[in-house]
C-alpha cells in the first residue's frame, strides 16, 4: 500500500467517514469546511489532493461533475489504520450480557439468539454458523426403536447439537441389544472427536462378528453421512431484510442477485470457512470475496469456541461503507459471549 502524506491521509479519512454517514459522493468544499482542517487547506488544495488520491486508486468520480467516492482499496487502507474500541457500546454490552443469564437447553436456541442480536445491534445482517461436526467431540448416542427393523440413531455432541439418522437393519434388534450397544459406545467413545469415532468404529467392526457388527456398520454409515454433509451445516441468518433500502442496492435486479447469493449457503460456508484458519476478527471486503454478488458488501467475522479444538463462526454482513468502529466490537463481543455460554451448557 502506498505511503500517504499527512494531508492525503486526512482528506481520505474525512471522505470515507463522510461517505459512511451519507452514502453520497463527497466534494472538496465539504472537506475544506471540516473543523479538523478549516483554515489549514483551502478548497483548491483539497481538490488537488483528491485528484492525487484518485490517481492512487483510492477515490473515484461517479459522475462528470461530482464529489468522490472511496474505493474498496481505500476502505481497506482505512480499516487497517483504524483504532477499534475493545468493547461495544453500553446497549450492545447489556444485550449480550443478558444472553449470559439465559438458560439454553439446546445450542440451536443460542445460535438463533446470537444471530438476532448481531442483526439488531449492528443494523445489518447477522450470521451464525454451527461448528464443523468433524472437529466436535462425541458425547453420547441413543437408539430409538421405531419398528422391528428401523432404528432412529441420535448422535449428541459435547456442545449439545443433535444429529439424527434413520437406520434400516436386516436383523430384528431387540431393546436389550440396542441398550447394550448404547452403553458400549458411550463408555468407550465419549469425549473423542467425530473423525476419531469413525476410525474407532471401523476398528471394532474388524474384531466383532456378532450382531453388534451389523449395527456398528450401520452406525459407521450414518457417521459418514454426518461428516460428509459439511455443506449442510446450519446457517442462521437474521436481518436480511435490512439490506432493502440500502443505497447500494436500490437496483432491484442487483438486490435479487444478492438475496439469491445469501440463499446459496454452500458458497457462503466455503467463504466463511476461510476465516476459521485463525482465531479472532476477520474482514472480507468487497472484491476480496469470491462471490461476485457480494462485491459491494463486507463480511466481519469472528470465531467462537467449543471445548479445546472445535470452532464455529459468526459475524455481520453489510455494505462496504459500514461503520467498522461500531460493528467490529459487536462481532468480537458476541463471539466471546457465545463461547462463555457454551462453556456452561
Amino acid at each position: 500500500m502506498e505511503v500517504l502524506t499527512e494531508r492525503e491521509r486526512k482528506v481520505l479519512v474525512l471522505i470515507i467517514e463522510g461517505y459512511i454517514n451519507t452514502a453520497e459522493p463527497i466534494g472538496s468544499k465539504t472537506i475544506s469546511k471540516a473543523k479538523s482542517i478549516m483554515g489549514r487547506w483551502g478548497s483548491a488544495t483539497v481538490r488537488n489532493t483528491m485528484a492525487d488520491l484518485e490517481k492512487l486508486g483510492l477515490l473515484y468520480k461517479p459522475h462528470a461533475v461530482a464529489g468522490r467516492i472511496p474505493t474498496h482499496k481505500a476502505f481497506r487502507y482505512y480499516l487497517d489504520g483504524l483504532n477499534i474500541p475493545v468493547y461495544p457500546g453500553k446497549r450492545a454490552s447489556h444485550t449480550l450480557d443478558a444472553m449470559l443469564r439465559s438458560r439454553y437447553p439446546y445450542v440451536e436456541g443460542l445460535m438463533e439468539d446470537a444471530s438476532k442480536a448481531l442483526a439488531a445491534l449492528s443494523k445489518h445482517t447477522g450470521i451464525v454458523v454451527e461448528p464443523s461436526v468433524n472437529t466436535m467431540l462425541f458425547k453420547e448416542i441413543e437408539f430409538v426403536k421405531l419398528t422391528n427393523n428401523t432404528v432412529l440413531t441420535v448422535f449428541v455432541t459435547s456442545s449439545g447439537t443433535v444429529h439424527t439418522r434413520l437406520v434400516e437393519t436386516d436383523e430384528i434388534l431387540d431393546a436389550d441389544t440396542l441398550n447394550k450397544m448404547k452403553k458400549y459406545m458411550n463408555g468407550k467413545f465419549s469425549g473423542i472427536p467425530f473423525y476419531a469415532l469413525k476410525d474407532g468404529v471401523l476398528e471394532d467392526m474388524e474384531k466383532d462378528k456378532t450382531i453388534f457388527c451389523q449395527l456398528l456398520q450401520k452406525v459407521n454409515d450414518t457417521l459418514e453421512t454426518i461428516i460428509d454433509g459439511e455443506d449442510k451445516r446450519e446457517v442462521y441468518l437474521e436481518g436480511v431484510s435490512k439490506i432493502i433500502g440500502v443505497p447500494e442496492f436500490l437496483d432491484m435486479d442487483k438486490l435479487k442477485e444478492l438475496f439469491r447469493a445469501l440463499e446459496r449457503k454452500e458458497k457462503l460456508l466455503h467463504l466463511l470457512d476461510k476465516c476459521m484458519k485463525e482465531e479472532g476478527i476477520h474482514v472480507i471486503m468487497g472484491g476480496e470475496s469470491d462471490i461476485k454478488e457480494l462485491r459491494d458488501m463486507s463480511i466481519i467475522t469472528s470465531t467462537y469456541k467449543i471445548g479445546e479444538k472445535s470452532y464455529g463462526i459468526l459475524g455481520v454482513i453489510g455494505p462496504v461503507r459500514m461503520n467498522y468502529s461500531k460493528v467490529i466490537p459487536i462481532v468480537d463481543y458476541t463471539a466471546k459471549t457465545v463461547t462463555d455460554i457454551l462453556k456452561i451448557m
